[in-house]
């Protein structure tokens, strides 16, 4: 019986430490996210979430340990989100990777704003290195457009990795402005697409830019 109550004890234990720490996660990405991050202040932190500083420390640690939980969260959301999507069409490929990103970041955009200001911060997106979350994010536009040049819908005067970079370039710019709060989703949305068709009607075969072109009038 006492062994039995010990462990329902540590049970509950566990469960009130996981709140508390999901709470502590939820506020900072809150206030990240509407006030800014170097409005990000332990003690702040700790009034909102109803607990102590001392706390915070013990649950999950200072505030670059906060950070890096949210950053963590953000690189495996984002790859998930691209490996949901298989490379078919062009055209049809990149809508559906940036409806999966509009569709992700509607569950909840305090959090991603947050997190994605935290990443930039942190340096998360730098282009140098060859592991980094730019640099295998950059793989799958490249990917595509080299199915594309296979499929003859790309003329290829413009090489497949200097065109997914400059594909993804337009879908990072068009984020940076919804983080930034100049756009909404829908807005993203437009902006990204418009942006990527652009892109790659500039190497595209004469049938293919026309799709291209109709697609963007439909945006429009």
């Amino acid at each position: 019986m006492e062994q039995h109550s010990q462990t329902t004890v540590g049970s509950t234990r566990t469960i009130n430490m996981a709140k508390r720490r999901a709470a502590v996660l939820h506020h900072a990405r809150i206030i990240i996210a509407q006030e800014g991050f170097e409005s990000l202040k332990l003690r702040d932190l700790a009034s909102r979430a109803g607990i102590t500083v001392p706390t915070i420390y013990n649950l999950i640690g200072g505030k670059p340990e906060i950070l890096s939980l949210i950053i963590e969260d953000l690189v495996e959301q984002l790859l998930m989100a691209q490996a949901r999507i298989e490379i078919g069409e062009a055209e049809e490929t990149f809508e559906a990777q940036i409806d999966e990103l509009v569709t992700l970041f509607a569950t909840n955009e305090d959090y991603y704003r947050a997190a994605f200001v935290a990443g930039d911060r942190s340096g998360l997106f730098e282009q140098k290195s060859a592991s980094g979350i730019f640099a295998r994010s950059v793989r799958y536009p490249i990917s595509a457009c080299k199915k594309a040049r296979q499929a003859k819908l790309l003329r290829g005067n413009i090489s497949s990795e200097q065109l997914g970079r400059q594909i993804y370039g337009c879908y990072r710019l068009a984020r940076q402005d919804w983080v930034n709060r100049y756009l909404d989703l829908r807005t993203f949305r437009e902006q990204a697409l418009t942006g990527v068709f652009l892109c790659l009607a500039a190497d595209a075969s004469t049938a293919f830019r026309q799709r291209l072109v109709q697609r963007i009038q439909s945006l429009a």
